[in-house]
């Protein structure tokens, strides 16, 4: 009976809150030369062990006696599964191209962005196109120089980026007559003054602040001091014909900017409705949705839903200091199907707000992903 040694791969499940708290336990346990085979969401059985369940192989050499699989009694015994287990293992590395890791990328690709706060399946969407241009890429510079490590997981990352942009719609910029609306407490008072400032003043037009909000104690005195400060026109209206004759009766050259109640959704069967109504009469006004960045997805959801009615052209996210992730605003931009037009950081007055930027969004969703590649490489 003859000896022989047999490379094998040995795999095992690593639980942890993140990849890379997996992968340092991984690399502890098996080696530096341990490499990442898959990873998802613990199943709710395992969530107590950790939030992610990653799996990690390394090469390994088993001595095994004799060439044939130990004689089966009448169930499997634990050394013929092993051997089993073990051939499979070796049939998969190879007749795969570059063994195990050739995944690897896509992989991470995809759980950085649920991470970031994606949903999976929009996370294995872009996974895809990831892939996709990162093939063409690979045809393309077939006949160049050889990349390096560094350079292809930098491709990855670009890739990425350019996937996330060309999804992201953006649409800086106000009408003439902007109103803006949205929950309680998601700073619409404070964009408009923001507004007044950066799309008005600054660029040297005439403005006039409007208030609507009769639902909210002290909120037309708040913006009447605003006004008083930036020494521009102010008006307060409790009504709504009372709004049409303030429209109406500025100079055509002039920037208005409506403030309204924040509308819970009890709220919407009074005068929640009436202003729907109303701006969906006026096609001169540019209804902007004010949400706050630090909401949940499905929070997020029911907001941008309730407040479908006003058919808002673009939605503005403030608060956006208060959230460690752009996902969640990511996934509702592409679900409601519109563009966004500001993003506010904080409360100082005019700096924090910036038109929106595609390309600041992709670079917070994907800020994780160049340090897993490397550690994946």
């Amino acid at each position: 009976m003859t000896t022989t040694t047999q490379p094998q791969i040995r795999a095992k499940s690593y639980f942890a809150s993140s990849i890379p708290e997996a992968i340092d336990l991984a690399r502890r346990e098996m080696g530096a030369d341990a490499f990442l085979l898959n990873s998802r969401q613990a199943p709710p059985e395992a969530r107590h062990l950790g939030a992610m369940e990653v799996v990690f192989g390394s090469d390994s050499e088993i001595r095994n006696v004799g060439s044939e699989p130990p004689a089966a009694s009448a169930g499997a015994s634990g050394g013929d599964l092993c051997y089993r287990v073990d051939k499979i293992w070796d049939l998969l590395v190879r007749t795969t191209a570059k063994g195990p890791r050739a995944d690897v990328p896509r992989r991470l690709v995809e759980q950085v962005l649920i991470d970031a706060g994606l949903t999976g399946e929009l996370a294995a969407e872009i996974d895809e196109s990831v892939a996709a241009r990162g093939t063409r890429r690979t045809v393309v510079d077939m006949s160049g120089p050889r990349r390096s490590q560094d350079s292809n997981a930098g491709a990855i990352v670009q890739e990425t980026m350019e996937e996330i942009k060309a999804r992201f719609p953006v649409k800086p910029g106000i009408g003439r007559i902007t109103a803006l609306v949205g929950p309680p407490g998601s700073g619409k008072t404070t964009t408009l003054v923001k507004l007044a400032i950066k799309e008005g003043l600054m660029k040297g037009r005439s403005v006039r602040l409007i208030s609507a909000d009769a639902q909210r104690i002290g909120a037309s005195e708040q913006l009447r001091i605003y006004a008083a400060i930036l020494g521009v026109p102010f008006q307060s209206v409790e009504r709504i014909p009372a709004l049409g004759q303030v429209i109406d009766s500025a100079p055509a050259n002039t920037l208005l900017l409506i403030d309204t109640p924040g509308l819970s959704p009890a709220l919407f069967e009074g005068a929640g409705n009436d202003l729907v109504g109303y701006f969906r009469r006026r096609q001169d006004i540019d209804v902007h949705l004010v949400l706050t960045a630090s909401m949940r997805q499905i929070d997020l959801e029911c907001a941008t839903k309730r407040f479908a009615g006003f058919r808002p052209s673009a939605l503005i996210f403030t608060k956006l200091d208060e959230t460690q992730s752009f996902g969640p605003i990511f996934c509702e931009a592409l679900r409601s199907g519109t563009p966004v037009s500001f993003f506010c950081d904080g409360q100082l007055i005019p700096e924090d707000i910036a038109a929106a930027s595609g390309n600041r969004l992709a670079e917070s969703l994907v800020r994780q992903l160049p340090m897993l590649l490397q550690v994946a490489a």
